[in-house]
């Protein structure tokens, strides 16, 4: 496996959960790092803040991020929102900003990195996804549209960007013990039940930035109660 020490990253989302998990097993394997998120990580790096919400400050945002960092080899599209209800009762607005923040940021942040990794003809893109981009759950309407959409526009992505020696990847975790759901009602579904903690998505993050070029593994569910993850093709 390739040594990671002097790659640079943008990690999004990184100051809690799964983000901030990622980041802190990258710091460790030597990676330079910068962040976008609202609040600065824990962790140190660049850092520009940005409300993943806000689809009009992204791309300046990121070109700051990239003046400060220099080129990228890696980019971790983490950051995320869960909203909780039905869809009959569900507002354009809500159901407009998931999708800005789990969708249309991935995209707009990766726009902005892939110029630079395409003329160095090398990079790595980890999306972070969810098992609600595979299959459907009742209330989780604009959730479920909105990592879909992330799945969708990943498994495009990969093949446009393969000839250029740039893999893409989708982590579809379901689970995950952070306080994203906190308080809702599948966090009380879910509570007393065995969950995937962060380090466990980080150390997935970094077997995948470690494969060779030849090795292509472009999406893998993450089960609760299944110890290895599911490599799906």
């Amino acid at each position: 496996m390739k040594a990671l020490t002097g790659q640079r990253a943008i990690v999004t989302g990184a100051s809690r959960g799964i983000g901030l998990a990622v980041a802190q097993a990258l710091a460790r394997e030597g990676v330079r790092l910068g962040f976008l998120s609202r609040t600065r990580p824990r962790v140190t790096g660049e850092f520009v803040a940005c409300d993943l919400a806000d689809s009009e400050r992204i791309a300046p945002a990121v070109r700051q991020l990239l003046q400060r960092l220099g080129p990228v080899d890696i980019l971790i599209n983490n950051a995320g929102t869960f909203f909780e209800k039905a869809a009959a009762e569900t507002g354009l607005a809500d159901w407009d900003r998931v999708q800005r923040v789990n969708l249309a940021a991935p995209f707009l942040i990766a726009r902005e990195v892939l110029p630079g990794m395409i003329a160095r003809r090398r990079g790595r893109i980890i999306n972070i996804a969810s098992t609600a981009a595979l299959q459907g759950y009742p209330g989780q309407s604009a959730y479920c549209a909105s990592k879909h959409g992330l799945l969708g526009f990943a498994r495009c992505l990969a093949m446009e960007v393969k000839p250029h020696n740039i893999h893409v990847h989708t982590l579809c975790p379901g689970g995950v013990a952070t306080g994203l759901i906190h308080g809702t009602q599948l966090g009380r579904r879910l509570e007393g039940q065995p969950m995937i903690q962060p380090r466990d998505i980080a150390g997935m993050v970094v077997f995948l930035l470690r494969q060779p070029g030849n090795v292509d593994l472009p999406e893998l569910a993450m089960r609760r109660f299944d110890p290895a993850p599911q490599i799906r093709a």
